[in-house]
């Protein structure tokens, strides 16, 4: 994706300025409708004057469709409680890995 100026294709969300980057951060929550109309208003909004990230959200929207139709596979609980060890235990505030 081609590096934009400061400024282009902003669009307002709840009193801050949205730019390209924080619109290609949300546009999974938007396939999924996880925005009150206001704030999927706008992302709309951005997505419409912007190619680069109407591209990438029709991408994004046809891989999420694709992946619909495939059926979703039972794995035993031994193999989450496998993953869960694996990941990095969070600080007691909950703040990130410990170290």
């Amino acid at each position: 994706m081609p590096a934009r100026e400061p400024g282009a294709n902003e669009t307002p969300l709840k009193g801050s300025t949205m730019h390209c980057q924080k619109v290609l951060e949300l546009l999974p929550r938007f396939i999924e409708n996880d925005f009150s109309e206001e704030e999927a208003e706008q992302i709309r909004k951005h997505l419409e004057e912007c190619e680069s990230c109407r591209a990438e959200y029709e991408a994004m929207a046809r891989l999420v469709d694709s992946l619909e139709d495939y059926p979703l596979v039972n794995v035993p609980a031994s193999f989450k409680d496998a993953i869960m060890r694996s990941l990095p235990k969070k600080t007691p505030g909950g703040e990130g890995p410990q170290q």
